[in-house]
């Protein structure tokens, strides 16, 4: 699904909360911009390590790849499985979690040891597409973003996000947030985000947010969501709170299923090669005027 409309300067700062910013950065843009190698072409995952590194993987095999971002180069691959449907990373205390679509999550204690510390947790999530992954520091757990609509226990129209405890190695019994559809599209069309693809019919397809990432904001605590398919990111607050929408550019992002922070807001975004090359973009944070 794409949207037309935003691409342009005047709509990057164009929501503000209580007279503050709440996106800070031009996507059109990058500060820095690397291609992947052939073996990333299907990277899905994505998270940060230090200021120089973060950790990556693809969808179809069990490797974790450390890559400098400021060189572009891999520095070293880590094994922990033969193959599977990865969709997410998250690092946190020399941990690596690691999110299988189905809802398996990997524990790797003192990453990047050898496998011998992985533990498997299977969190029998309602919903049997699962792809995004972050870590949530003020309250020592990570997310998980569902990409499909809930099999079961709840409405089609709501995309669920899932909140598992890092101390009590248990899910939350309820998801952390419930996102809707509808509300999600009457949002978009008030911001003069609207939809362009259509069928092969020359009909207008449904709006359909799936995510298939999202990160935590180190210095606002707003949670950021993007959905590849829809050429979309939303920005929510931690009150659940929809605070700002932003297209993705198709030719910039043809796939974008990584997105991770810098301690300091520098923004980082992965997009799979989707028939063109696969590619890692940096975003450093933007003051009022700067662009």
């Amino acid at each position: 699904m794409k949207f037309t409309a935003a691409f342009f300067p005047s709509l990057f700062l164009a929501m503000s909360c209580q007279g503050q910013t709440v996106f800070q950065y031009d996507l059109s843009q990058p500060d820095l911009v690397h291609q992947l190698p052939p073996i990333l072409n299907e990277v899905s995952g994505l998270t940060n390590i230090d200021n120089n590194h973060v950790a990556l993987i693809q969808d179809e095999l069990g490797i974790v790849f450390l890559y400098d971002f400021s060189e572009g180069k891999i520095v070293s691959q880590h094994q922990f499985e033969s193959t599977g449907d990865f969709e997410g990373l998250a690092y946190a205390d020399n941990k690596m979690y690691i999110l299988r679509s189905d809802g398996r999550l990997t524990e790797w204690n003192n990453f990047p040891d050898q496998a011998k510390s992985v533990k498997h947790y299977d969190l029998n999530l309602p919903t049997s597409n699962n792809e995004g992954l972050c870590y949530d520091p003020k309250h020592n757990r990570v997310l998980i973003a569902a990409k499909s609509k809930p099999d079961h226990g709840y409405e089609k129209s709501r995309r669920l996000i899932y909140a598992f405890d890092l101390l009590t190695r248990k899910l939350l019994n309820k998801p952390l947030y419930s996102l809707n559809v509808d509300r999600l599209a009457e949002k978009a069309h008030s911001l003069g985000i609207e939809q362009s693809n259509l069928t092969e019919k020359g009909k207008q397809k449904p709006f359909n947010f799936r995510p298939s990432s999202l990160a935590i904001h180190p210095l606002t605590g707003d949670l950021y969501i993007i959905s590849a398919v829809d050429f979309l990111m939303v920005v929510m607050n931690p009150s659940g709170k929809i605070i700002h929408m932003e297209p993705l550019e198709p030719e910039r992002f043809p796939q974008a299923e990584g997105l991770t922070f810098l301690p300091d807001g520098t923004m980082i975004i992965t997009s799979e090669a989707a028939g063109k090359v696969p590619t890692l973009q940096v975003f450093k944070m933007k003051m009022q005027g700067d662009h």
